[in-house]
């Protein structure tokens, strides 16, 4: 099937794939994101970047040095396979290991990423959040035993970890993807986490433009307001503050390039030329407060 075929048949269910955000352990996608999408809503901006595209063009050879790494015979699984009981988890993985009851999801990981990620040593079920609970969900879906990742990382080493069923963890997958299904199916959104950082950029995503009316906000909107006003005004206290830092220490420098502290540390001016460019015309939404006529900010 075609990429706007394949992305309508993912609607109808939840992917391995989304199974670490219905749980809220997805680092960039809330699960009101995954809602909006699976409702038609705001469809998840699944871009087909570079990344992406090198991911799918290492697919194979990756998937090529496993098999020959560990002595199997990998075979491409191309529809999607939807659970018997549970009819909401659906499945569409990389590979599955013939003559085993074992798949394998391929992944391509950044050195960088692997250093200072949840990465364990090979052989180990230490992976990231969402792979985990990702193999997890296939190895359910395909009443598999135990699934497999294979990593590459940094594009010359590759690790083998082993996801094996859990009674305890794969109930508590079920229950989450089951409560966010049938949230979808009654159009009943999940809470938003207002404190998730990028859920403002959510909202823009999701109100785009104005319908031009003019609505009354809930009494409790004004205990939000009087939040964002003194958050608002303590910013630009401790902006004040260390703008006066700043003069006073540009004060010291006077026309010197370099000011050297006692602790080793330094501060350093240079002549910067910027050319002049032209904005480009963008459509946004201007969001702002506006004061009651005749009254403080209160």
């Amino acid at each position: 099937m075609d990429r706007e075929a394949w992305l309508q048949a993912r609607r109808t269910g939840i992917g391995g794939s989304d199974a670490g955000i219905v749980c809220g352990l997805h680092p960039f996608v809330a699960p009101i994101e995954l809602y909006w999408d699976k409702v038609g809503e705001a469809p998840l901006e699944r871009e087909d970047n570079e990344r992406m595209q090198m991911g799918r063009a290492l697919e194979d050879a990756i998937a090529n040095v496993y098999a020959e790494r560990f002595s199997v015979k990998l075979r491409r699984h191309s529809a999607m396979r939807r659970h018997p009981k549970y009819s909401w988890m659906i499945a569409n993985p990389d590979r599955l290991i013939e003559g085993a009851r074992i798949g394998v999801e391929i992944k391509n990981v950044d050195s960088l990423v692997f250093r200072f990620g949840a990465w364990g040593p090979a052989g180990s079920d230490e992976v990231p959040e969402p792979y985990f609970l990702q193999a997890l969900h296939y190895a359910v879906v395909f009443d598999y035993p135990e699934w497999h990742i294979g990593a590459l990382v940094g594009g010359n080493r590759l690790m083998r970890y082993i996801i094996r069923r859990d009674a305890e963890v794969e109930s508590m997958l079920i229950d989450a993807e089951r409560e966010f299904w049938e949230r979808v199916q009654r159009r009943e959104p999940p809470e938003i986490d207002y404190t998730r950082p990028g859920t403002i950029a959510i909202l823009r995503h999701l109100y785009p433009g104005t319908n031009g009316e003019t609505v009354a906000l809930d009494p409790s909107m004004m205990d939000w307001h009087n939040v964002r006003v003194e958050a608002d005004e303590q910013v630009k206290a401790y902006q004040a503050v260390g703008d006066g830092a700043r003069a006073h220490i540009l004060y010291g420098l006077g026309p010197a390039a370099i000011g050297c502290l006692p602790n080793g540390g330094e501060y350093r001016r240079r002549l910067v030329h910027r050319k002049g460019y032209e904005v480009a015309p963008i459509d946004y939404i201007d969001f702002r407060y506006v004061k009651p006529k005749g009254h403080d900010d209160e």
